[in-house]
């Protein structure tokens, strides 16, 4: 693979990367806020103690899902005689199962908001998106690592 495909790859998987956090953050807004519109419209008599069995059920799920992910994504590793093209295309399922795995991390405050109405639950959200997206960019740096380890 040439020095131009390569970076090529590198600004696809990096574009990929940006804009799957912000469809993640959007699915995962419109699903809690959906929820939070049907509980609220629910007869329970105290409409907030009748969503805790649901949240219950909802952290046992996301703890699942994330241990499944991260035990699929351990199983992802390079091979120096592999390719170049497809070590790219590991390393990129590596990095769409950790960016998976880390927007999970901002359900929290997202169903806190849904709950709370409380805005800086929204702006942690956010925020909080913003930081793991900055901080996971993919580069061409990170892929060499990756490969050596």
């Amino acid at each position: 693979m040439g020095d131009e495909a390569y970076d090529k790859a590198i600004r696809r998987i990096r574009r990929l990367h940006w804009l799957q956090y912000l469809l993640q953050a959007g699915l995962t807004a419109a699903l809690v806020l959906l929820a939070k519109q049907r509980a609220a419209a629910s007869t329970a008599i105290e409409p907030q103690l009748a969503t805790w069995p649901a949240l219950l059920l909802l952290t046992g799920l996301l703890v699942l899902v994330s241990v499944l992910v991260y035990v699929v994504s351990k199983y992802i590793k390079p091979n120096i005689r592999r390719p170049s093209a497809e070590n790219l295309k590991m390393y990129q399922s590596r990095i769409f199962l950790r960016n998976s795995l880390l927007g999970l991390i901002s359900l929290p405050p997202l169903v806190s908001y849904a709950l709370t109405q409380n805005p800086w639950d929204l702006v942690f959200f956010v925020c909080l998106l913003l930081v793991l997206c900055t901080v996971t960019v993919p580069s061409a740096r990170t892929y060499q690592r990756w490969l050596i380890q």
